[in-house]
């Protein structure tokens, strides 16, 4: 596939399984197999990557993610987004604060055949979780 084609599926997959909620188009986009990195402590399987998507966006029902750069190159599609939400649920045992937050993310996607096989995704979780008022903002001297 090309860069251009791969890049049209990523944006695609945000804009429909993430925006929208649609999960069960996952296996339109993810072979049974996907790997994703740095997303908690990974996660394995298409299955397991909708019902984390499913817990999240309960959590976050508001949940959005707006594209901020994509690159391509081989079978890789880069990403820089902007997500916001609101707290509005519990969250891996953390109960909602009713909080909203922004946080910026860059993932990789490896594709093959049309379909992501692997991601590894870097967030600013604790400028996430300073926000949602779970951790104490730092302080300059």
């Amino acid at each position: 596939m090309s860069t251009e084609t791969n890049k049209a599926i990523v944006r695609r997959y945000l804009e429909q399984v993430i925006n929208k909620q649609r999960y069960d188009l996952a296996d339109e986009f993810f072979v049974d197999t996907v790997e994703l990195h740095g997303v908690g402590p990974g996660i394995s399987g298409r299955t397991a990557l909708a019902e984390f998507y499913a817990t999240f966006s309960a959590a976050f029902p508001d949940w959005h993610m707006m594209i901020d750069n994509m690159v391509a190159e081989g079978d890789k599609v880069v990403v820089r987004w902007t997500a916001t939400g609101t707290h509005q649920g519990e969250f891996q045992g953390i109960p909602a604060t009713g909080k909203p937050y922004t946080q910026i993310a860059i993932a990789i996607y490896r594709l093959t055949n049309g379909r992501i096989v692997e991601g590894w995704l870097q967030t600013d979780m604790l400028n996430m979780m300073q926000q949602l008022g779970l951790m104490p903002a730092s302080q300059e001297n």
